[in-house]
């Protein structure tokens, strides 16, 4: 294999590293990777046999090679699927590396040119694919997961944040390289220069490292934090639930010990006298029935505060659960979600003064729970990209504790509007089946 077919097989694997995080953590719209991948390598062979046909100066096919690069990811981000900013940072990353690989490449095949009877083209495509194959590992079995996790709860500007430091780190490696740490600059320097540009590059990617898991490591500690928030508010509505059910039961108890008195009454009474007495226990009771919504005790108690809260503003209230003591969901899952959609159901219609109304139905299917929350408003909607803003002061931080516990395949929230009602629908997949078969 000679020099020129050498270098096309280097300039093919440093296309296949620039791609990879694409391929590897995002799933195609319509067409399968394979040909997406054969169309990319067809690109990249025809922009790389240009320069050797025409003979284009250096300079002028660097420009050539950004612009190219600029069109393959606006291919990966029509073809594959996934946010912006998730795209803009695994493609980024990829070019950080991409980058970082051909000089490190080189010093390491001039370093072993010699010593094997192998020419430093064929070395430098053998170095190539090591190199490759052990990003590949780092993408597969670190980056896909880390990267999944975090865009799945940032925000877009935290999203951004995160973006800078590849995007600096690539731009400030690229004009090192084409300029003072060349290959060939560094070809003819010291051994202390190679170091430095080594240790450069290995602190370029310990950083990279240690900024994604210490980001990682922040967004988990918040979500705890606000879990543990959840369950301190799930216990104390647990709590209150507990006395109301004890107050229940005694009202209950002191009925039945007083019937025989509400007998004796009744065969004293006249009609009339008797009519409002049966109707004065028949509200009694009623009142008492009211406060079960559903068999499960801890949604109950939730439902009841809220019942409570809206009655207090004037807002119909009305619960519609075919929900039984054991659910399979968790209790926590269930009243984070139900606690949130309430909550922002109930703000909204304090911003109304007629026509006030909460409507809730939950039932549980198959193997998934199916729940709807209608609720008017004031037909005023906030959107930005194509997301709904929210209107109050701590941002929306109950949709995104929404979003982020329906994290399971299967799980779905949306939501939709008209002029005056506000409709959130959830689905919330059986959590005793395990992740990888639901």
């Amino acid at each position: 294999m000679n020099d020129e077919a050498c270098s096309v097989f280097r300039d093919l694997i440093n296309l296949a590293v620039r791609m990879m995080p694409i391929f590897v953590c995002m799933e195609p719209k319509h067409k399968n990777k394979e040909n997406i991948a054969a169309v990319s390598a067809y690109l990249w062979v025809l922009m790389v046999s240009m320069e050797s046909v025409f003979h284009i100066d250096p300079r002028a096919f660097l420009t050539f090679r950004g612009l190219f690069s600029c069109l393959f990811f606006l291919v990966l981000l029509v073809f594959f699927k996934g946010g912006l900013l998730k795209k803009a940072f695994l493609y980024i990353s990829a070019w950080l590396f991409a980058v970082l690989s051909l000089p490190l490449n080189e010093i390491a095949a001039r370093a072993l040119a010699g010593r094997t009877g192998l020419t430093l083209g064929q070395i430098g495509v053998i170095v190539s694919l090591i190199s490759a194959a052990g990003f590949c590992l780092f993408v597969r079995f670190w980056l896909k997961s880390v990267v999944e996790q975090l865009f799945s709860q940032l925000s877009n500007r935290s999203g951004t944040l995160l973006l800078t430091y590849p995007s600096v780190s690539l731009v400030i490696l690229f004009i090192g390289i084409n300029t003072i740490f060349s290959p060939r600059s560094l070809a003819g320097r010291g051994l202390e220069d190679v170091l430095f540009f080594m240790a450069l590059c290995a602190m370029i990617l310990v950083l990279y490292v240690m900024i994604l898991s210490s980001t990682l490591e922040i967004v988990g500690r918040r979500k705890t934090e606000e879990e543990l928030r959840f369950a301190r508010q799930l216990i104390s509505q647990q709590r209150e639930h507990y006395n109301q059910t004890l107050d229940y039961i005694e009202q209950v108890r002191i009925i039945r010990h007083d019937f025989r008195h509400h007998i004796h009454a009744l065969l004293n009474m006249d009609k009339e006298d008797q009519t409002r007495y049966l109707q004065n226990l028949q509200r009694e009771l009623d009142t008492a029935a009211e406060m079960v919504f559903c068999q499960n005790q801890s949604v109950n108690g939730l439902l009841q505060e809220y019942a409570a809260r809206a009655r207090q503003d004037g807002v119909e209230f009305e619960a519609r659960l075919d929900l039984s003591a054991r659910v399979p969901v968790d209790d926590l899952t269930l009243c984070i979600v139900i606690g949130n959609l309430l909550e922002n159901a109930l703000e909204a219609c304090r911003r109304l003064r007629e026509n006030r109304f909460i409507h809730l139905q939950a039932r549980w299917m198959e193997d998934h729970m199916m729940m709807m929350v209608e609720n008017s408003y004031n037909g005023q909607i906030k959107q930005s990209g194509g997301k709904i803003l929210s209107s109050k002061k701590d941002g929306g931080l109950g949709m995104m504790s929404i979003r982020r516990i329906l994290s399971r395949p299967g799980d779905e929230f949306d939501v939709c509007y008209n002029e005056n009602t506000f409709t959130a629908m959830v689905k919330i997949m059986d959590r005793t089946i395990p992740e990888n078969s639901a």
